[in-house]
This record gives C-alpha cells, structure tokens and sequence, in this order.
C-alpha cells in the first residue's frame, strides 16, 4: 500500500503547482518531459495548439476578406470607437474646392461629355474661361486651335480686373503656353479613348479628305492603313490620323516623324509629370469619381449626359481583318500613351481603398436617377429631384435650371459664357 502511495502523493503535488504555481509550470513541464528533446516537443505542440485556437485558416482569410475594408466593415458598426482620417478626408473637410482647372479637350475621346463637367462647374462657380475669338480661324467659336497652343492671337484677354481660372476647350498642349495663361496651383486633366475607336471614330465624323477623296474603293480605311504615308499629310498637326491624340497631347512634330522609342518614352514622361488625371474613356464613370477626389468636388458637380454618340457607328469600311492590327503598327505613340495611362489609372484608383467601389457604385445610382429626372418633363411640373447626402458628398437637388445645363450642347454653352464674360457673343 505504501508502495502504491508515493506515486500519486507526486501526481497530487504536480496538480497543485500547475494551479497554484503558474510561474513554475515551465520546470514543472521540464521535470516531466525528462529530456530536452521531450521538452522541445511538448512546446511546439502547445504552441501549435494555441494558434490553432486563436487563428482562422489562411484559407479562411482569403474567403472572408477579400481587402482591408472587408475586415472592417464585418462589424458593421454604428459608432465606432475611432476613425482613421485620410488625407483626402482632411481636404474634404475643408470645403476648399479647387477651382483652377485645365482640361485638355482632345477629339473623339468622350471629351465633350467630359467637358460639360467643366462648363457647367465654372459657369455654377463664376469663373473665367480661358476663350478664343468667336471669329476665329478654324470658324468654330469653341475652338482656340487645331495646330497651335494658346498664344495672344488666338484667345481672349480676360476680363478687367480678372485672370484666367478655367480651360476646356479645343487647343494644343504646351507646358510653358499653359502656365503663362493658367494660375500656378491649376490641376491638368487630360483624356483617352482605346487608339483603333478612336479612330473608327475620327473616319465616321471627320471623314478626312485625305483618305476619302484619294482613295476610290469599297474600304478607303483598308486601303489607307497598307500605306499611310502614301496619303498623309506632310505633317501630323494636320492630320487627325497620325497619333492625333498624342499630337493633341503637344507631341512634336519630329518625334511622330522619328518614331523614336526614347523619345516617345520622354514624351510621355513630361505628359505624365504634368497632369494629374487622364482620364481613360472605357472607364469614364471610375476616371470622373476619382476626379471628384481629387478635385475635392461634390457628387453634384460631376454629374453628366453623355454627348455627341454617333447614331451610325456601323458606316465607318474597316473590313480588313488586319485594319486593328495594321493602325495598332501605324498609331504607335497613341498606343503607347493610352497603354502607359491606363495603368496609371489603374494603380491610382488602387490607391483609394476599399471604399472607391462603394462610392463608385453610388454614383452610377444617382446619375441615372438624375439623366431620367431631366429626360421627363421636369419643366412643366416644376418639380425638384432631391439626392441624400453621402459618406462622399452633402445633400443636393436637381431643378429644371441645374438639367438645362446637363443636357446643353457645347457651342450654345460656350456663347452663354462668352455672353456673360464679355457681354457679346461676337466678341
């Protein structure tokens, strides 16, 4: 019997210290083990047990959160306890709109959807636009130029005791051209369409004379893209076929010519330093909510009607099943540009977190709410569209006034401006 006893006064005696002693569990847990490599093994396998608690599968983690924002919103909570305050929500908060703005209107890009935007903004904020004559050279009183950047003959001066604060019309890029004429603190926004659109587009609205009155056949296109040069003018400023964008973008002569690939990279590089936005016409509403950040703009502001969609988009000859191919060889800046940009789109919208989406997805909500209030009869019954306030934007309401302006053409926009700027419409 006493034999017996001994062994379970040591189990008893090893029970009380792991309750009472928890400090000497460690040594109590050596003495057991007996060997270090026994003691080795028993700490893994509590470690081991311990994480298996604590922790979700890697795999579960992959299938519960998908992003930051998806760990956080599982709680879903009405007052949490602190809130991380971006840089973005600081300037928001602050109400300071930034109003001096260029937008580069470049052809057959969406731009006149996107310049809308513009008009609308500094017509609602009383700023002066940037205007040329409107009996200019190219008889369109919304364009500055086709060929050149701004100089003094081919705009406007601002009005006494004013200066410049807005540009979105027609002209030809140039560093130094826009900062002469536009405040040093002026945000550049740019755009892109997919280069072969483009100029699908160009041919279907443009229908230059160059292709069409030299080339006799069923596919003029076709035809034009086995030889370019053949039909080209001599230089690119008076072509809309010959990397018009990036000649739009204030790409010079000689490196359209040269086809340089350093020099098409700095070019691109000095595009790239200088605005802050592109935006990129296949993802326009994504390129247009991103702008409000960075402009510091309310939903509001950014509302649009999409302008100027070709009714025939089908009459353009491109049968050839290498035209896509053969102008991807020809319009290499413009692809190399569209290609640079849309990555930088891409990564920039990757950089506003989870939320981006959700606010993405709201705004698309409320702009087809707004386009179906202003294609009714919103005049007749004199009614009001009244939109919530947002995480990203105060309450607003839409009126008669606020669609008239939506759904404004272009140059009827442009001569209300002039009218109000300078008092005449013909000076």
């Amino acid at each position: 019997m006493h034999l017996h006893e001994q062994p379970i006064e040591k189990e008893v005696q090893m029970i009380f210290v792991v309750l009472v002693r928890p400090l000497a569990l460690v040594d109590t847990l050596f003495e057991a083990a007996g060997t270090v490599w026994d003691w080795f093994i028993l700490i893994v396998i509590i470690l081991f047990a311990v994480l298996s608690i604590r922790l979700p599968s890697t795999s579960t983690l992959r299938r519960q959160y998908t992003s930051a924002g998806d760990f956080y919103r599982q709680f879903d909570l009405a007052n949490p306890p602190f809130h991380v305050i971006t840089q973005d929500e600081m300037k928001h908060e602050k109400n300071d709109k930034q109003i001096h703005l260029a937008f580069l209107k470049v052809h057959k890009s969406g731009s006149t959807t996107a310049q809308n935007i513009f008009l609308r903004f500094g017509w609602n904020h009383n700023l002066t636009f940037v205007l040329s004559p409107a009996h200019n050279a190219f008889k369109y009183p919304n364009i500055i130029s086709l060929r050149e950047p701004m100089f003094k003959n081919n705009t406007l001066d601002p009005p006494p005791g004013k200066h410049h604060e807005i540009l979105c019309n027609h002209v030809v890029y140039n560093r130094e051209s826009f900062r002469k004429y536009l405040p040093n603190d002026t945000i550049y926004v740019g755009i892109l369409r997919e280069p072969y659109d483009f100029f699908k587009s160009t041919l279907n609205y443009l229908k230059p004379g160059y292709i069409y009155n030299k080339i006799k056949t069923n596919i003029p296109a076709s035809d034009f893209l086995k030889d370019p040069l053949k039909y080209e003018p001599k230089s690119a400023l008076f072509s809309f076929t010959n990397n018009r964008m990036a000649v739009e973008f204030g790409c010079p002569d000689e490196v359209v010519k040269s086809n340089d690939k350093q020099k098409i990279l700095n070019f691109i590089k000095g595009i790239d330093e200088d605005f802050k936005l592109v935006i990129i016409a296949e993802h326009f509403e994504e390129s247009i909510v991103l702008m409000r950040r960075y402009l510091r703009w309310t939903t509001k502001d950014i509302l649009y009607n999409d302008k100027n969609i070709a009714k025939h988009k089908n009459e353009t000859k491109l049968v050839g099943p290498y035209d896509r191919q053969l102008y991807k060889r020809w319009a290499k800046i413009d692809y190399a540009m569209y290609e640079h940009f849309y990555k930088r789109l891409r990564d920039q919208i990757r950089e506003e977190g989870y939320d981006f989406d959700d606010e993405l997805l709201h705004f698309r909500e409320v702009r087809r709410m707004v386009s179906e209030f202003c294609s009714g009869d919103y005049k007749k019954s004199g009614a009001k569209l009244a939109v919530a306030a947002s995480k990203w934007s105060p309450k607003f309401e839409v009126d008669a006034a606020e669609c008239d302006l939506i759904r404004k053409q272009e140059i009827p926009f442009v001569q209300d401006i002039r009218f109000r700027q300078y008092g005449s419409r013909d000076i």
